[in-house]
């Protein structure tokens, strides 16, 4: 697969350079290898799957999520992981939204567009799918840390956006109060064979008139916040100075801790650039 493969009607050049982390793209053409035969028919395939479990297949409500207890073979005698498939259909007939997390490691066509992905993009795919068979509402207004790329299978979504980008690269998903529930949202329907770029950081809210069925695709790019803190992880393994306790001083009324001096913390950059060039990283 290439960026053109995937992409379909925006070069590589000019997506990386116009939409990747800055904006969002509604194309009107997914990729024509992640079609799926038969999608309306993809919930209960899975279902038929077995040793399916929670948190893996989840039923969202507009706000939140339904107890686990109303679909799983929990009963009063004690509470049960495993899925059971009848009572997830029941309720996907209502005003709910199916989640179904690691389509990968379910179905084998999926599990090739994780692998095809996973090499495009040389970062951690994930997969999760979403099933709406009745009017419903989705998450509240949040935005998430990663590359989203959605892509509509059956029939039709509509999505609120944010009209900017609340911040560049978060590290870490947040969901919006209702007080904030209006940020100069921008509306756009995704329809079947579509699919719409998001860039971390961008506020979204999606809700179903009728029946959709969508796949996230979540492009999990190396940071490097999370390499410099796989760096203190390996350093603090090997220099025992750095797993000491922060000065402090003690007397009657308790313990009192500083903060560390600019010179202790040039001490322990130090100490990872050291780690690092005897690993030969640099």
């Amino acid at each position: 697969m290439t960026f053109n493969d995937f992409l379909t009607q925006e070069g590589a050049h000019s997506f990386f350079q116009d939409y990747w982390g800055a904006g969002f793209l509604h194309s009107g053409q997914s990729a024509t290898v992640l079609n799926i035969d038969n999608p309306q028919n993809l919930l209960a395939r899975i279902l038929e799957l077995p040793r399916l479990r929670y948190p893996q297949v989840r039923v969202l409500c507009e706000g939140g999520a339904l107890s686990p207890i109303l679909y799983t073979r929990s009963s009063q005698y004690g509470l049960d992981e495993e899925i059971a498939p009848h009572k997830v259909l029941h309720l996907a007939c209502k005003p709910n939204t199916v989640k179904v997390e690691n389509l990968a490691s379910l179905l084998p066509e999926f599990r090739l567009w994780e692998t095809k992905l996973t090499k495009l993009f040389s970062s951690r795919i994930t997969l999760n799918g979403y099933f709406s068979f009745g009017p419903s509402g989705g998450i509240p207004i949040h935005f998430d840390p990663h590359h989203i790329f959605a892509i509509q299978l059956y029939g039709q979504k509509k999505w609120e956006l944010g009209s900017n980008q609340s911040q560049i690269y978060p590290h870490k998903a947040i969901t919006f109060s209702e007080e904030a529930e209006k940020l100069s949202m921008f509306e756009l329907t995704l329809n079947a064979g579509e699919m719409l770029y998001l860039p971390p950081g961008r506020t979204h809210s999606v809700q179903t008139e009728n029946i959709s069925i969508h796949v996230a695709i979540g492009i999990h790019t190396p940071r490097c916040f999370q390499t410099i803190s796989e760096l203190v992880d390996g350093a603090v393994e090997r220099h025992p100075e750095l797993r000491a306790d922060q000065p402090f001083s003690v007397d009657d009324n308790g313990l009192t801790f500083r903060d560390l001096t600019k010179s202790e913390i040039q001490i322990i950059c130090d100490l990872l650039i050291s780690s690092v060039q005897n690993e030969n990283l640099l």
